[in-house]
């Protein structure tokens, strides 16, 4: 398997969505908020996260079928305004319904709240489709994401809700900062620190 990394193109957006949702469908967070085995709500959220999402968005590729998604984003650009977030409702409520749009809410106030006040690169979503998973494909997305961090000497943070998740993300640095319980389920904050570009020369 011959992977490629590049930006992704209007034109790829569909199946990054498509991925994403089922990459992330049976994370306890979005089960709790979407139910089990909602794929349509997935793909509604991502869509619209797609969307409004600011920063760098990349895609790993076999040939022309994706594989995987990275995003990221400088901390000044993170996180929505009041009227960003009031523009998504309605297409919110429409694509998975009332109750998941106030759920949606409440999870993205509870990471919001504990995003870090020093500047930093905010990670996510990163994901992979199931059949390509454990195949090195995220490794190599992560990759990107940590060369970017030393490239500019740049704080990382991220959020996950998966426990397997936290050994992955550790052997690229990260640490947990904190943990807490949204909509049930436990979610972990991790930070990687700043690394010193002229020790790794």
């Amino acid at each position: 398997m011959a992977i490629t990394i590049t930006v992704l193109t209007p034109e790829q957006k569909e199946d990054a969505v498509s991925l994403l949702a089922r990459a992330f469908v049976t994370n306890p967070l979005h089960v709790a908020v979407f139910g089990t085995d909602q794929i349509g709500a997935n793909e509604a959220f991502f869509r619209i996260g797609l969307a409004v999402m600011k920063g760098q968005k990349l895609v790993a590729a076999d040939g022309p079928r994706i594989l995987g998604m990275i995003h990221w984003v400088d901390s000044a650009k993170c996180q929505f305004s009041s009227a960003e977030k009031l523009r998504v409702l309605p297409a919110m409520v429409k694509g998975f319904g009332l109750r998941s749009a106030i759920r949606v809410g409440g999870w993205l106030s509870g990471w919001s709240k504990r995003d870090p006040v020093e500047h930093h690169v905010h990670l996510g979503p990163i994901g992979v489709c199931p059949e390509a998973q454990g195949g090195g494909v995220g490794r190599q997305l992560m990759q990107q994401y940590c060369d970017h961090l030393d490239g500019r000497g740049a704080v990382g943070y991220l959020e996950t809700d998966r426990p397997g998740n936290v050994g992955f993300y550790t052997k690229f640095g990260f640490d947990v900062t904190e943990t807490a319980s949204i909509h049930g389920i436990v979610n972990y904050f991790m930070r990687r620190g700043a690394r010193d570009r002229t020790t790794m020369l």
